[in-house]
């Protein structure tokens, strides 16, 4: 009898071990997208927590921690943090194939995608004597000479053949890039699950570097780049502002609950309050809110309040689930309100306001509910001392206000 117990068992771990797929391997992968710009790599790290798959996306310094992961059977679903777009992948234990799904962007949307386990190396595993080492500061013109054109400042480092860097403009940064640097040719790339970057340059003789720039399949241009270590943008509290007339910020918007919330509102008189202009699909948006969330604990007890006006590229009961996600992620404890949907026309929510909205824009309004200072975009944590330098300011002006 223990013998047939043993052997009805010993067949049916067999029937299943025969059903079931062998897990994904844990440790370094190479994923892959296929844009029109060409093959945009990154890579990642699997591990299992408590039996349960993870995985962690790596820009440069970035780490950006999957924990959605749901998988059946040889399939995979892998949802990304905060932002509204997922992998649907097949898999074996050393490969996934299958499409990244960009769910906020409503055309050029779908990417294919595949993985291969245990390869270290972004672009190539090659190194081939950069011909210049590019690090510092560049002076960087997008789209010179046309309709479009506009002005950067890129930051690069360069150690051997790896090259990290990233491009400062006056709605915010291109967040962490990573690649390589071989011969005369360059290439870097970032995927955070919101952007798909791709940059390929070349290195002159004369020092100049010129290149493609890919944003996902929607977007592409040309740039050029010289190296001017004095080279500034210009003063982002210039690009937006208050009408003649207007000295003060109003607005009445709907929370996550569907009750109105104003500036006015009891709450927040006589308090200093950030009101900050957000969208859970921005990336440069989640660098300001990582900083925001514990600055908002911080100082709450002694006045200060932050009121996010969320605009969303989705509706209804999506774009409510959007900033739940945002929430939980983040740890915030501050209201964010559903202002409306990104584009040319949001500015007009606000009527007392005119310029252009970037994805952030934040304005400080002091306890007698003047508006004392108003930015856009921002210098995110890839940007290094830049980023400390804008945390600093933050900080020092809360303080100051708070004190008045």
């Amino acid at each position: 009898m223990i013998f047939l117990h043993l052997l009805l068992y010993f067949v049916t771990s067999t029937a299943n071990s025969l059903n079931l797929p062998a897990g994904i391997q844990s440790g370094i992968w190479r994923g892959v997208l296929t844009t029109n710009g060409g093959e945009l790599p990154f890579n990642f790290e699997t591990s299992y927590l408590n039996g349960k798959l993870q995985m962690v996306i790596m820009n440069g310094e970035e780490r950006i921690v999957v924990d959605e992961i749901l998988v059946m059977n040889d399939s995979v679903v892998i949802k990304l943090p905060v932002f509204d777009s997922e992998f649907r992948l097949q898999y074996t234990p050393e490969t996934m194939n299958g499409t990244w799904i960009n769910h906020s962007r409503k055309s050029n949307n779908v990417f294919p995608f595949k993985a291969s386990y245990g390869l270290k190396y972004r672009f190539t595993n090659e190194a081939v004597k950069p011909i210049l080492n590019i690090s510092g500061r560049w002076e960087v013109d997008f789209s010179k000479g046309t309709a479009d054109s506009s002005k950067a400042v890129g930051l690069f480092n360069q150690t051997g053949n790896s090259l990290t860097g990233t491009f400062l403009t006056t709605s915010g940064d291109y967040r962490y890039l990573e690649g390589t640097v071989q011969g005369n040719n360059f290439y870097l790339s970032c995927f955070d699950g919101s952007h798909a970057f791709l940059f390929k340059g070349t290195i002159d003789p004369a020092g100049m570097l010129k290149g493609m720039y890919y944003s996902g399949n929607h977007w592409q241009e040309a740039w050029v780049a010289k190296k001017n270590p004095d080279f500034e943008l210009p003063d982002p509290s210039t690009f937006i502002r208050l009408k003649p007339g207007f000295d003060k910020l109003a607005f009445t918007f709907p929370d996550l609950q569907g009750n109105q919330v104003s500036l006015t509102d009891e709450r927040f008189r006589n308090k200093v309050v950030i009101v900050q202009i957000l969208g859970s699909w921005c990336p440069n948006c989640m660098d300001e809110v990582a900083f925001f969330a514990p600055l908002y604990d911080q100082y709450h007890d002694q006045g200060f309040e932050i009121i996010g006006l969320a605009y969303e590229k989705a509706t209804g009961e999506k774009a409510v689930e959007n900033i739940e996600r945002l929430k939980k992620r983040f740890n915030i404890h501050y209201s964010i309100l559903l202002a409306g949907q990104p584009g040319p026309e949001a500015i007009k929510t606000l009527p007392m306001l005119e310029g252009m909205f970037a994805y952030p824009t934040t304005f400080f309004v002091d306890r007698k509910g003047n508006l004392r200072k108003m930015y856009s975009g921002i210098n995110g944590p890839a940007t290094g001392n830049e980023y400390e330098k804008w945390k600093d300011d933050t900080q020092g002006l809360v303080e100051k206000l708070l004190v008045e």
